[in-house]
């Protein structure tokens, strides 16, 4: 996946501060939709990215990231609770209804507490891997 974005500061080890537009999937075709919000304002992404090629502050420039691994770390992370939240459910089908409830809550409470809260801390630190692959000049 690639993405504009414009250079905020420098940071040590080669690497860059990168504000970028969020993506949107909208085609701006709303008469067929009936509309997806995309004319509500977000605000810009900051990410960290990798430069070898010496983008200096203010300038425009390409990001790219590997699109598999961010799809994959994603399907992981809002996955994995839902997974185990409907395996509760069916191995609890035929308890009696309070400790199917409570089981089934305390199940996916634990798949919270114990994947999906480590493997977001996971991601958010060095899960996805930025770099700046093109240069605007102006």
């Amino acid at each position: 996946m690639t993405q504009q974005g414009v250079v905020k500061r420098r940071l040590e080890g080669g690497r860059v501060e990168v504000e970028v537009e969020r993506v949107s999937a909208c085609a701006h075709d709303c008469d067929h939709c009936a509309g997806c919000g995309s004319m509500v304002h977000t605000a810009p992404l900051t990410a960290v990215a990798q430069d070898d090629l010496g983008a200096r502050e203010g300038q425009r420039v390409t990001v790219e990231t590997a699109s598999s691994r961010l799809l994959g770390l994603a399907a992981a992370l809002y996955l994995l609770p839902f997974a185990a939240l409907f395996a509760a459910y069916l191995l609890l089908a035929r308890a009696p209804e309070g400790v199917a409830a409570l089981v089934g809550v305390g199940a996916f409470v634990a798949a919270l507490l114990g994947v999906s809260l480590p493997l977001d801390r996971h991601l958010r630190r060095r899960a996805v891997r930025f770099r700046v692959v093109a240069l605007e000049e102006g």
